[in-house]
């Protein structure tokens, strides 16, 4: 056994100020104030938050999931616990089916063999979407709609995908929500054009996640709601939200938490692979991105192409906009994405009998450590990441 001391630790019981987590055969074994009989590992004035789980995420670090490499899912699985992120869904772009198939094969065999951040298993976002809120997405790729095609997909992936985006106007659609949500795979609603009736007759289907809300989709109308409309209505609407004040106002992120509250808020990067490296030319997939003040747009429209932020930082940004303590919108990093996937018996909070997934932060919002299955994988104070092994 072993104990990380911290000077809070954010657990769902309440804050306990200066104390101990004990740490044992890769889980939480105690929470206590009581100085432990083991080796402790001190981090004075840092925070003990649930390592927290990005849900979308393209890249980080020069790597991106469309690489289709065990190798890159790697780097990013290193890259992302530098920012407290102990679990993420790589997550596929539209593109032809091969690569696409190629990107979710990869995924499932990277699972359980990074030494940082887990793969939890892929999601796919697109090409089953639609033209008229496009961004990042190159129209020749997108497809209709076909469950045998899907189940293509699900098998190329030895059945680790784990949320795949439709817009819910195309035909066959609710049948696929029908099917989709069967296998036990969430239904995510994005680039799509689909007005208020036919997003929560998706909703009712079984469809639960707003992609990047506001973001790629019907936008609100006081005479027609839209899509928008719909997913801040409907209580069984989860939603995504990049909170690096670049896809979203503060007005809208207050609209959005005002109407779905701390519960039904997914925080995610949505970062491509110019997260992490500075400025200049990159692409996301088959699309040419310039990256000009961490902004990513695409080169050719101009739109927004992914993000290059990450979860703390979007932590942060909720924090500064909503004026709230951090225990209550810690759920959005974690303990919701977990629910979601129903894991959250094993990680998104910090209880006894969890997995010891930990991120320490200090009061100036760095990463001092993160810890996976009870495993030091990241310490701030001397830059070291673990290594896959060769």
């Amino acid at each position: 056994m072993k104990a990380v001391k911290a000077g809070r630790i954010y657990t769902p019981e309440g804050i306990v100020e200066n104390g101990y987590l004990l740490l044992e055969d890769g889980r939480i074994s105690g929470i206590t104030k009581k100085t432990p009989p083991c080796d402790i590992i001190e981090f004075p004035g840092c925070s003990a938050i649930p390592g927290m789980i990005d849900l979308h995420i393209h890249g980080i670090a020069g790597h991106d999931t469309m690489d289709g490499s065990v190798h890159s899912l790697q780097e990013m699985s290193n890259s992302l616990v530098k920012y407290g992120v102990t679990g993420f869904l790589p997550t596929t772009l539209t593109h032809d089916l091969e690569s696409i198939r190629k990107a979710v094969g990869a995924v499932s065999t990277a699972i359980g063999q990074t030494t940082g951040a887990e793969i939890l298993g892929s999601y796919v976002e697109g090409p089953y979407i639609t033209p008229e809120h496009k961004g990042a997405h190159p129209v020749e790729y997108m497809r209709e709609l076909s469950i045998e095609e899907i189940k293509g997909l699900i098998d190329a992936s030895d059945n680790t995908i784990k949320v795949l985006t439709i817009a819910p106007e195309k035909e066959h659609a609710m049948e696929v929500i029908d099917h989709l949500t069967g296998m036990g795979i969430q239904v995510s609603m994005g680039h799509t054009n689909a007005d208020y009736e036919t997003t929560n007759l998706a909703v009712s289907q079984g469809a639960r996640i707003a992609v990047h809300t506001f973001n790629g989709m019907r936008g609100f109308k006081h005479r027609d709601p839209g899509c928008v409309g719909a997913v801040l209505t409907n209580d069984d609407c989860l939603c995504e939200c990049i909170a690096d004040l670049h896809h979203l106002h503060p007005g809208a992120i207050k609209l959005l938490h005002k109407t779905k509250g701390s519960d039904n808020i997914l925080l995610i990067s949505d970062s491509m692979a110019a997260a992490d490296l500075p400025d200049g030319h990159y692409t996301l997939g088959t699309m040419k991105v310039k990256v000009e003040d961490r902004v990513a747009r695409t080169v050719d429209t101009n739109s927004l192409a992914g993000s290059t932020t990450n979860l703390l930082e979007c932590l942060k940004n909720m924090k500064e906009v909503l004026k709230l303590p951090l225990e209550e919108i810690l759920p959005m990093v974690g303990l919701n994405q977990a629910k979601l996937l129903q894991i959250d018996h094993k990680v998104g909070s910090l209880e006894i009998g969890k997995m010891a997934n930990i991120a320490l932060i200090d009061e100036k919002w760095d990463v001092r450590a993160t810890f996976v299955g009870g495993e030091l994988v990241w310490d701030g104070r001397t830059g070291a990441v673990s290594q896959p092994e060769n």
